[in-house]
Formats: C-alpha cells, sequence, structure tokens
C-alpha cells in the first residue's frame, strides 16, 4: 500500500546571550564537564530563578523572524519529568502562554504553518561510556536559553523538511538569535512524523524522533522510520506512540521511551517568575531591530535588481555577504556587475583564504567603484576580477590599481584598427574562411585582435572595426 507521511517539527535553538536564561552562569560551548555550573542552574534548595531581559527579547525577535505574533502576555510553567540530565526534576517553560503564535515559512510555494514560539531552559547533557558501561552527566548545557519552534503537521516530504530547517538556520542567524550550529547543538530538530493511506485524511499514530543535529541526518531519519511504520502497517501491525533515537552509524531509529501526552508533564504555573508583559510599543521598537529577512532580499534581488533565482539564493546564505552585496549596490546602482564581482570573484577569493568581510581589506565604496568602472566600460570583465584580487590581498581602490596597471581601456579607434588590419593580415586565411560562412572564426579574430592591444583593448571598439573589415 502506498503511504503518505504527515510530519510536524520541533525545533530547539539556543538563544545568544551572554549568560544563562535564569542564573549569571556564562552561555558558552564546550569546556571542561560542570564548569559552569551554580545553586541556581543546577536547582538546588533555597535558590530562586531570574529572568534573562535579553532572552525574551531575542525570543520575540525569532516571532518576528518567522512572521509571528508577539504576544504582549507571555508567562512560565514547571514541565515536571525525572530525567538523570534535569537535576530540579523539572523544566522551567512556556505552555499554556508562550511568546509568539502562529508564523509560517514558504517553501516551494506551500506556506508550511508554525502554530507557537515559546522560551524554556535546556537541560543538561548525558555522555554515555559503553566500555566502561556508565552514563555520566554534564549540567553546562543546564538553564542555557532555548526557544521552541513547534509546527503544524504540514510537511508531506522530507525535501520540504530540509529546505524549512535550512529556512529557519538562516533566518535565526539574521535576526541575531542563534548561530544555528546544528554540528555543536546550538540548534536540534525533533521529528514528529506518522504515515496515512494515499487518499485518507486521518493521521496515523505518531513516533517522534528526538535531537537531529544535521540537515542529513533529518533526511535520513525521516526516510528510515517511513519504511519502519509502513512495513509494520503492511504487516497488520499498529504503530506505537513512542520517542525514539536516530542512530547515525547505523541509519537506524531505537525506542527510546513511551511518547508523554501534555498531562502526564503535570504541567502548573511557575510560580517563583512573574509573567512577561509586552507593551505594543516594545514589540514595535524590537522589530526595528530586525533586518529584513533573506526572503524578502531574494524577492528584491530579483524583483527589482533583475538578479536570477540563483544569483539571489546564493547571495542570501550569508547575512554579513548580503549586506555587504546591499551596500555596494545601492551606492553603485550597478546591481548585476556587482553581483558578479561577489559570487565570481569574491567568493573564490574567500573559498582560497577564508576571511571575515567586515576584516576585507577593501570596503563597500571600493568594491560599488570598481562595478562603476565595468559598467562604464573603463575596465573589461578580466580586468575587473584582476583588480578584486588585488584589492583583496593588498587594498587600495580599483582606478589607481587600473590606472598603475594599464588596464582602462582605450578609445583610440586609430590604434585598434591598426590591431585588426595586423590581425587580418596574419590570419588571412581565418579571413577568408569566415567570410566563406565559418562565423565561429569571428571570436579568434576577436581575441588575437584584443591580445594586440593587451589590457587596454576595448572589445566594443574592436568589435565594431573587425566587422567592417570582413
Amino acid at each position: 500500500m502506498r503511504y503518505i507521511p504527515v510530519i510536524g517539527l520541533e525545533i530547539h535553538a539556543e538563544l545568544q546571550t551572554a549568560s544563562k536564561v535564569f542564573c549569571g552562569c556564562a552561555n558558552e560551548f564546550g569546556g571542561a564537564p560542570n564548569d559552569r555550573v551554580c545553586p541556581r542552574c543546577s536547582g538546588l534548595p533555597g535558590t530562586l530563578p531570574v529572568l534573562n531581559k535579553n532572552a525574551v527579547i531575542l525570543a520575540a525577535r525569532a516571532g518576528i523572524a518567522v512572521d509571528g505574533t508577539v504576544n504582549n502576555y507571555s508567562s512560565f510553567d514547571r514541565k515536571n519529568y525525572f530525567y538523570p540530565d534535569l537535576p530540579k526534576a523539572y523544566q522551567i517553560t512556556q505552555f499554556e502562554h508562550p511568546i509568539s503564535s502562529g508564523g509560517f515559512i514558504e517553501i516551494g510555494g506551500r506556506k508550511l504553518r508554525i502554530h507557537h514560539l515559546h522560551i524554556e531552559e535546556d537541560a543538561g547533557k548525558l555522555v554515555h561510556d559503553d566500555y566502561e558501561c556508565i552514563s555520566m552527566a554534564d549540567y553546562n548545557r543546564c538553564g542555557v536559553p532555548l526557544i521552541e519552534i513547534v509546527t503544524e503537521p504540514d510537511f508531506r516530504t522530507i525535501e520540504e523538511v530540509q529546505q524549512f530547517v535550512e529556512q529557519m538556520a538562516l533566518r535565526l542567524k539574521y535576526a541575531g538569535v542563534c548561530d544555528a550550529r546544528m554540528e555543536q547543538g546550538s540548534m536540534r530538530v525533533d521529528v514528529n512524523i506518522s504515515i496515512m493511506p494515499e487518499g485518507s485524511d486521518v493521521f496515523g499514530t505518531r513516533a517522534e524522533i528526538k535531537n537531529l543535529n544535521s540537515i542529513k541526518a533529518i533526511g535520513r531519519a525521516i526516510e528510515y522510520e517511513i519504511k519502519r511504520q509502513s512495513e509494520i502497517l503492511d504487516a497488520g501491525g499498529q504503530v506505537v506512540q513512542e520517542t525514539r533515537r536516530f542512530n547515525d552509524n547505523h541509519g537506524d531509529t531505537k525506542a527510546l521511551r513511551s511518547k508523554e501526552e501534555a498531562h502526564d508533564y503535570r504541567y502548573f504555573p511557575e510560580p517563583d517568575i512573574p509573567p512577561v508583559f509586552l507593551s505594543d510599543e516594545e514589540i514595535e521598537e524590537i522589530r526595528a531591530q530586525v533586518p529584513e529577512m533573506p526572503n524578502k532580499r531574494v524577492e528584491r534581488y530579483i524583483g527589482e535588481y533583475g538578479l536570477t533565482a540563483e544569483e539571489a539564493a546564493l547571495i542570501v546564505s550569508d547575512r554579513e555577504f548580503s549586506d555587504f552585496y546591499d551596500k555596494s549596490a545601492a551606492a553603485s546602482g550597478c546591481y548585476k556587475k556587482t553581483a558578479s564581482l561577489m559570487l565570481v570573484g569574491l567568493n573564490k577569493l574567500l573559498n582560497e583564504n577564508p576571511t571575515p568581510v567586515s576584516e576585507l581589506k577593501f570596503g563597500t565604496r571600493e568594491l560599488s567603484e570598481l562595478a562603476l568602472l565595468w559598467e562604464e566600460n573603463k575596465i573589461n570583465s578580466n580586468s575587473a576580477m584582476e583588480i578584486l584580487e588585488i584589492m583583496y590581498a593588498h587594498g587600495g581602490t580599483p582606478a589607481e590599481i587600473a590606472g598603475k596597471h594599464g588596464m582602462i581601456m582605450s578609445a583610440d579607434s586609430d590604434a585598434a584598427e591598426k590591431a585588426v588590419d595586423k590581425v587580418l593580415a596574419e590570419n588571412a586565411k581565418a579571413a577568408q574562411d569566415y567570410k566563406a560562412g565559418n562565423k565561429k572564426l569571428f571570436g579568434f579574430l576577436m581575441g588575437r585582435a584584443i591580445g594586440e592591444l593587451g589590457k587596454s583593448a576595448n572589445p566594443a571598439v574592436i568589435k565594431e572595426i573587425l566587422n567592417k573589415k570582413l
């Protein structure tokens, strides 16, 4: 039987605050086990949590970044469960009143909906030693501020899920909310998946796959789980609602525990943290801090700047790169030339010798001047890329570099005509074959004429003269 997957996501993203969400311990990655733990985040008796204001602001920015509605009122709850990496035996989270509601990300023309986004604290980390048959708890991560983004079960393909997660990571990075380094665990994805017979609209029993930390792992886990559930149903069995873990080495999922429902967690209002009130003015102030999102930039680059969808997607894949493009292109008005300089020239240089865009030896002003020189046919494309390389290595201004290296194209038609005459005299047979119908030889003759004049050659002038001569 053919089945349709029904998938919803829970995306956990660590907020980029200096300290943890309810105490003053540093919010950092790595380090020795249990060296960033205090009585408050380890839940010792007599301690009280103090809410990190910046965590609230960043969570609100995340809600805005995904086109959600930031709520004026939100509050915290206790989620009770016993697990070795949770020293208090409860987690402070938001259940009844999250900080943001709604939102969506459009993938392939479909609006994949977000139900809500809430703030919570992260748990610790268990380190399993299979050789000694023991598990050790590292509480450094305990109390790290998280947002959990809960989607609707709108996904029907692996590709939709992967693209959604990629776009979510990009938006969170643009908003300055999370670095989204999945390999470090700062963004993790839980996948809720069930299957239903093709043509049905009744969802099946779901399984939750916990803590997937790469786009590839998400795809492999979903693929395996669809196969596993299909085989159970085809054999006449029933899928059990449970939490499962994906084994990246084996490519399969294993049961961890039966899946709890909300009532099993015995939620109740957190008595030690007052509700959060954000006025409309405060929300608008936060909104003003959120930059233009990548999807909006793509629309602008294609619709207003005339870039291709591929060019636009490549530029927005990094916010710093996109900001640099925006400022450079706006200064010169040369949107296509600036895109070519950055995607063809600068990307190559950054790959060969990685440098943060903020630390380049030239700025947006120099790049805009270079694009303008090229746009106005004062230099050719090869010279433009060569000047960019010199700027990358040594700095300097495009005009100075072009003048020093003889790259300014000459408008001297007499010199161009002499070069063309020489080329035609030395390649008489090629000229005759061109006249006889072999039009491909025009490029050959053009290249020889440009070679005669070197970097100062003006292709437009040479092409006009060569056409007349032939």
